[in-house]
């Protein structure tokens, strides 16, 4: 029906060598005897899946398409590409198809990034993109971490050799809301709640060294959001006022051969960008604002250690160490609310060889998370999946695997009082928890 109500030239144009289809994508099933749904009620620490394993997540599905507008006839030709994806999941952790679930209005169709990228343009090496971009380079799979320069947003950016540098902007944050109707005011005309925007201009500087795809990678980062009024008045004074945040981070990837890496990663950010609990990007600004309205005093760090290694056709070792710690304003006016977090975690995972298409995955994790004021909580994991891998390429990177999961957990007195995970708010507080699935996995 597209076909016969489009323009005749735009049907021509459309040819197959001019579209690359692309798609990450997990479908499966989660239970437990009680009959709660378990899919997606991650048994990690916190809100965020990042500081432990990811095997119990949902479904999940992220088609996407390139369009060639132009391609390049050499590799210095200019070429022009339309990017875009869109994601799909539920709101409740229910299965995502209607034939499973019979209620599509729990499931979410949202547009995840859609810009246009052009390639030597204006001069030869230099890449042009504008839209909404995931502009985001490096993550730890195995807990769909995406670590040090996670930056997903909608701007214009430009690559140049190893520089890389972008402006992005931030809309919708609640935190970063501001309303005119305050106690001993006149009411404000509308709208009474005035949105403002972040600014972020970020700079990344990549120098390589050494073997291979070595090389070590410089972050900086400057945030800033305006004071909050509107056309007839301005906010009063401490209410939501101008406030910024910057960012400075290292990284070190070596390549070590035969598919193994390390990398290594650093961040600091301060005031409105000091995002850091659980893996959160820099602009997740996290907890209390001072009496003067500002982040002043806020900070977060984040630090990051990450390899692979392959032992023949053997096994292959996939692991991980994390460290966050964020705090609010140093002048926040409540001191019941809990303005500081640290959360710190480990983890690995093999994925042992048993034949070409039996594979067979073992992982253990362990994280901690203290919120001010609080005990810390922790949390011991362990999974066994046993997968079948069609295909028969021996690599923790094969797609599609389709995998039997189980996993059980383990938390402390803390974790359970304080229902720290999302599992244990569906669950229940006890200290023992299980998962028992079967998932695939694909991408393309």
């Amino acid at each position: 029906m597209l076909l016969v109500v489009a323009p005749p030239r735009a049907a021509a144009d459309l040819t197959s060598d001019n579209v690359d289809f692309m798609m990450y994508g997990r479908m499966g099933i989660g239970w437990t005897p009680s009959g709660q749904v378990v899919a997606g009620k991650y048994m990690n620490l916190g809100d965020h899946k990042a500081i432990g394993g990811r095997l119990e997540e949902g479904d999940y599905l992220e088609p996407g398409i390139r369009y060639h507008i132009k391609k390049a006839a050499t590799p210095t030709d200019t070429s022009i590409d339309l990017v875009m994806d869109y994601e799909i999941f539920s709101l409740n952790g229910a299965i995502v198809s209607d034939l499973g679930n019979g209620d599509i209005s729990d499931i979410k169709i949202m547009p995840l990034q859609a810009y246009v990228q052009a390639k030597n343009v204006l001069t030869e090496g230099l890449t042009l993109w504008m839209g909404s971009n995931l502009y985001r380079k490096n993550d730890i799979h195995i807990c769909d971490y995406f670590y040090f320069n996670s930056l997903p947003g909608q701007g214009v950016g430009a690559l140049y050799k190893g520089l890389d540098v972008a402006v992005l902007t931030q809309t919708g944050a609640s935190s970063f809301f501001a309303t005119d109707e305050n106690p001993g005011l006149p009411a404000g005309a509308p709208p009474a709640i005035v949105q403002r925007e972040r600014t972020m201009f970020i700079a990344q500087y990549a120098v390589p060294f050494g073997a291979g795809t070595t090389y070590a990678q410089g972050l900086g980062e400057l945030h800033v959001v305006p004071r909050s009024g509107d056309a007839n008045r301005e906010a009063p004074a401490g209410v939501n006022p101008t406030d910024y945040g910057a960012v400075a981070g290292v990284k070190v990837h070596l390549d070590l051969g035969n598919g193994d890496f390390n990398d290594a990663a650093v961040r600091y950010g301060n005031r409105i960008a000091n995002g850091a609990e659980s893996g959160g990007s820099t602009y997740n600004t996290f907890g209390a604002a001072g009496s003067d309205g500002t982040y002043r005093g806020g900070y977060g760090l984040e630090v990051v250690e990450h390899f692979m290694w392959n032992l023949e056709n053997l096994v292959s070792v996939n692991g991980y160490g994390t460290l966050n710690y964020s705090r609010g304003s140093t002048s926040a006016p409540d001191p019941t609310v809990s303005n500081t977090r640290l959360d710190y975690s480990f983890g690995a995972r093999a994925t042992s060889y048993i034949s070409d298409q039996v594979h067979l995955i073992t992982e253990a994790t362990f994280q901690a998370r203290k919120d001010e004021g609080l005990a810390t909580g922790t949390a011991v994991k362990l999974s066994v999946a046993p997968e079948v891998v069609p295909s028969g390429k021996r690599s923790p990177w094969e797609r599609p695997e389709m995998r039997l999961i189980y996993t059980a957990v383990i938390y402390n007195q803390a974790a359970v009082d304080q229902l720290m995970s999302p599992y244990l708010k569906t669950m229940g507080p006890n200290k023992v928890g299980h998962f028992l699935g079967a998932r695939t996995e694909w991408w393309f």
